[in-house]
């Protein structure tokens, strides 16, 4: 028995051009627009530009324990979080808005714990997270709360609090407020 391939391979041909006309049409679309959806400068990708810069963080009593500084990155997609205490503690937070779900999201590293939680500015303008904090020395995981309020005069508080299930109360595990760094010689 015999058959003829050449319908077939005709088929294969036709669908291959027009899969490469598709591939090309979208490359230069791709190319035409520079800026990625998430370096959009609207809600929610520029939320959280205000901690774009240098900041000293205090705790609630006034000592300073840390330094910060946030970044944009990644055509400004990315907020870039460096966190070093004055003791030499160090963490990493990556924080972007989650295509899957339109949400902030950041994944937070450093020796002692990981984190990765979501959420997004509230009706009174604070950006809350919630998700769950893995210690990095086999303890069990806990859910962890953020929330950054930016006050009027620049420097933003900052609350974090875990519990061990959704029946437990919320409890303090630090904080405090962030003040900018001030670089023109002001007070």
């Amino acid at each position: 028995m015999r058959y003829n391939l050449v319908p077939i391979i005709s088929i294969f041909a036709f669908a291959g051009a027009a899969c490469a006309q598709d591939a090309s049409q979208a490359s230069t679309d791709a190319a035409s627009s520079n800026t990625p959806i998430c370096g959009a400068d609207e809600a929610p990708y520029r939320d959280l530009d205000f901690l774009v810069g240098e900041w000293e963080f205090f705790t609630n009593d006034g000592r300073k324990i840390a330094d910060q500084t946030y970044s944009r990155r990644e055509q400004g997609c990315l907020i870039l979080e460096d966190w070093r205490t004055l003791s030499g503690e160090t963490g990493t937070g990556m924080n972007f808005v989650d295509p899957a779900t339109g949400k902030w999201r950041q994944v937070w590293m450093s020796p002692r714990f990981h984190i990765d939680y979501s959420g997004g500015l509230n009706d009174d303008g604070q950006h809350i997270l919630e998700g769950t904090i893995y210690p990095n020395n086999g303890q069990p995981s806990m859910e962890i709360r953020g929330i950054y309020t930016r006050l009027d005069d620049g420097a933003v508080t900052k609350e974090f609090l875990t519990r061990a299930s959704s029946d437990d109360d919320w409890s303090v595990l630090f904080a405090g407020v962030s003040l900018p760094v001030k670089t023109d010689g002001s007070d």
